[in-house]
């Protein structure tokens, strides 16, 4: 019986060498809004806030300290991305708190991204229509939005960049032997954990990678030397890295709403979820920069819509190993696709958040790859080829519409919290930014009413019950502005404004003693806080504690020279 003749792949058309560069300049196009945008959310308190990035000198700190270490009452210990620090730090060395140099150095890292997966794609899968669909729905696709004009997803667009150069450098490696590709293989292991936590996967993703190699060559049924020393050289730099990051981190923090819920819950709701996650790269419609438990809501086993999730997924998954041979791109991106959600799924332990667009940059990878492949599937069947086009047509102008519109939205908090608030109503921390927003606008009275939904959505929600406890004071109601910023204090001791507001409360109502011990608190707390050795010696003024009062100062004027000015 003669063996199955292997279809040969098409011959490449001479436009094709026009998409290396055509591309990746959609890439940027379609990200023109971002350019001019403000800094957003987290990007406030890792550039504007992060004392790490001031000086030169601060280099060091950044490397042996956790991600948020740059902010004086960060609680969230758990994560250590020194090298995207670093960039932020160089960046604000040479061109200060300007946004808009970060947001273009983002949007550029997102067209390199973009190259390196097309130049990726072609190596292995050797079909130029797969990687120039690939490259395109990667670069346009809206679910990137979140990663690319949020200057602090950074971390993402790195980690993806040294993933992919990782597996080119892999695949160059055991194909060429060259020790250059060993070396720039190791180089970007190291670039991609320390870029962000996804990078620990690269020995996973490498096995999967030669999974591939296996499926797709029959002829070498024997992993090869070259391959055995490039795994076993990017798995002792991951443990390696691994022991340190170990060595400087604390626990991470998980969302708010995790508390309290067991672990069947939300592996259950992780499940859901996925499903969500799936959908948003077909039909991504409606994109939240935060999403809260009305719109993941939080769930068990006995519901059916996780039952039908998790059968969906596991059917599809199923079908990419059983077509791992026919359709090996596919099989590749379906399994790289949940291989690198998996981390970031909350099934395996809860994170920072319920559901979160961001996290989707690397796993997207495999998934519009695995979508790239069943058109390029449809582009083989005759009858099917002008359905396909007109289908590709179709998808590109609506993923680039709608990037160009989600861009848009992340031009500052106030356009941000406007188009969160329409998907996620319910939302703590974008009704407390509506309310800080509209506070900037002198508008107290609508953004106490926005304090007050969040309060209300979560009533441990800390940011809101401080801005609400502020708000109160600047009414005059200073009883209710105690109590409430006394109960954020009870909620999380670890917010320094609740104590420097607490402090100013209490010197209103001429209540010292509460005042001191407020004080008393805060110094033991942040030692290192000008602000709260500044409030804590008006508290010690106000009790004739004129020696404790100066001493305190002089600390004050040792960390900022400028305060009390």
């Amino acid at each position: 019986m003669k063996a199955k003749k292997k279809k040969p792949l098409p011959s490449i058309p001479s436009w094709f060498k026009y998409t290396w560069w055509s591309i990746p300049l959609l890439a940027i196009l379609v990200y023109i809004p971002s350019f001019i945008a403000d800094f957003t959310l987290d990007d406030v308190l890792i550039i504007e806030d992060n004392m790490f990035l001031r000086s030169f000198d601060m280099l060091d700190d950044i490397w042996t300290s956790h991600y948020w270490a740059g902010k004086i009452d960060a609680t969230d210990t758990g994560l250590y991305r020194p090298l995207t620090l670093t960039t932020f730090a160089i960046q604000y060395w040479t061109t200060g708190e300007n946004p808009v140099p970060f947001h273009i150095v983002n949007i550029l890292l997102h067209a390199l991204a973009t190259f390196v997966l097309m130049r990726f794609v072609h190596l292995l899968f050797k079909d130029y229509r797969l990687t120039a669909l690939s490259g395109l729905f990667f670069a346009i696709h809206p679910i990137h939005t979140e990663a690319v004009s949020g200057i602090v997803g950074r971390a993402e667009i790195l980690a993806a960049v040294f993933i992919m150069l990782a597996s080119i450098s892999y695949h160059n490696w055991r194909e060429k032997g060259k020790l250059k590709w060993l070396v720039i293989l190791l180089i970007s292991c190291i670039g991609a954990v320390t870029s962000k936590e996804h990078g620990f996967m690269l020995p996973f993703i490498l096995a999967l990678q030669e999974a591939y190699y296996f499926f797709a060559n029959k002829k070498q049924l024997i992993i090869s030397r070259r391959s055995w020393i490039g795994l076993a050289s990017v798995l002792t730099v991951s443990v390696l890295f691994w022991l340190i990051r170990s060595a400087i981190t604390g626990a991470t923090k998980p969302h708010e709403q995790w508390l309290g819920v067991d672990a069947g819950q939300r592996m259950a709701t992780a499940v859901r979820t996925t499903f969500d996650y799936i959908g948003l790269h077909l039909v991504p419609l409606k994109l939240s920069a935060d999403y809260w438990t009305t719109e993941v809501p939080i769930t068990g086993w006995g519901n059916i819509s996780v039952i039908m999730s998790l059968l969906f997924c596991l059917a599809l998954t199923g079908f990419a190993i059983w077509q791992r041979k026919s359709m090996g791109s596919f099989s590749w991106g379906i399994i790289f696709f949940f291989l690198t959600l998996a981390p970031v799924s909350n099934f395996f332990f809860a994170a920072g958040f319920l559901k979160a667009e961001r996290i989707l940059y690397i796993p997207s990878i495999g998934l519009i790859i695995a979508i790239a492949s069943i058109l390029v599937r449809g582009l083989d069947i005759r009858k099917m080829r002008i359905p396909v086009l007109i289908l590709i047509l179709i998808m590109t102008i609506f993923f680039m519409v709608r990037t160009w519109i989600r861009s848009g939205d992340w031009k500052n908090n106030y356009s941000l919290a406007i188009a969160t608030l329409k998907t996620s109503p319910d939302s703590p921390r974008f009704n407390n930014m509506m309310g800080l927003e509209l506070r900037t606008l002198n508008r107290n009275e609508e953004a106490v009413r926005f304090f007050e939904k969040a309060v209300q959505a979560n009533p441990h929600h800390v940011p809101a019950l401080v801005n609400l406890g502020m708000e109160y004071k600047t009414a005059g109601q200073l009883k209710e502005a105690a109590a409430i910023l006394e109960k954020a204090l009870e909620t999380d001791p670890a917010t320094m404004a609740t104590y420097v507001n607490l402090m100013s409360i209490y010197r209103s109502m001429e209540d010292y003693d509460r005042n001191i011990m407020i004080a008393e608190k805060a110094i033991e707390r942040f030692p290192q806080s000008a602000a709260i050795l500044w409030n804590a010696a008006n508290a010690f003024h106000l009790k004739n504690d004129m020696r404790r009062a100066d001493e305190l100062r002089a600390k004050a004027r040792q960390i900022q020279p400028d305060i009390g000015n």
